[in-house]
């Protein structure tokens, strides 16, 4: 499956199983797959051009990139963020990384979550509503947290180049409605 040939979100979901897996490029742009380790220390956002070179991305740049293809076939979609809250005096560099960004695009009167990133729920489902597909997707993370509180917020873009707290800044920025 190639870029040119995606014709519908079926192909977008076997575009990134056959092309692109979970990891990230650090400062030095060199790779680190499925695995976290100096995330937050050395992770720096990468563009859409290094995720289709290396064949890689965080779920920050596979939903920008689902994102982008959902787009480039004219199917609605938005994209949002979903995290255990740290405001921009959170430095702990060694804690966990409690974000997760996903995709939903809408379609025939439903409501569609197109997972790739995590590579326990890879698929597409379907929803009634936005505010049950949010729900559900958010009550998944928020089991994974022993039941923490995460905000969720909208997105747009994401610029190259930012470490994970200048994107977490950018989203804490966007917390004008937020969706729990």
């Amino acid at each position: 499956m190639t870029i040119n040939n995606i014709k519908t979100p079926n192909d977008i979901l076997t575009f990134m199983k056959e092309n692109i897996q979970y990891g990230w490029l650090d400062i030095d742009k060199n790779e680190h797959i499925k695995t976290m380790k100096d995330f937050r220390k050395l992770y720096r956002t990468s563009s859409i051009e290094e995720v289709l070179e290396h064949k890689i991305g965080t779920c920050i740049e596979q939903v920008y990139l689902m994102h982008i293809l959902l787009d480039k076939i004219n199917i609605t979609n938005r994209m949002f963020c979903t995290r255990v809250y740290e405001g921009k005096d959170f430095n702990n560099m060694d804690a966990e990384e409690h974000m997760h960004c996903f995709v939903l695009y809408f379609l025939n009167n439903k409501v569609y979550h197109i997972e790739h990133p995590n590579w326990e729920k890879i698929g597409i489902y379907e929803f009634d509503s936005e505010e049950k597909a949010i729900k559900e997707i958010n009550d998944y993370y928020v089991k994974m947290v022993n039941g923490k509180a995460r905000p969720v917020t909208e997105f747009y873009e994401v610029e190259p180049g930012l470490s994970f707290q200048e994107f977490n800044d950018y989203i804490n920025s966007l917390d004008i409605v937020k969706h729990y």
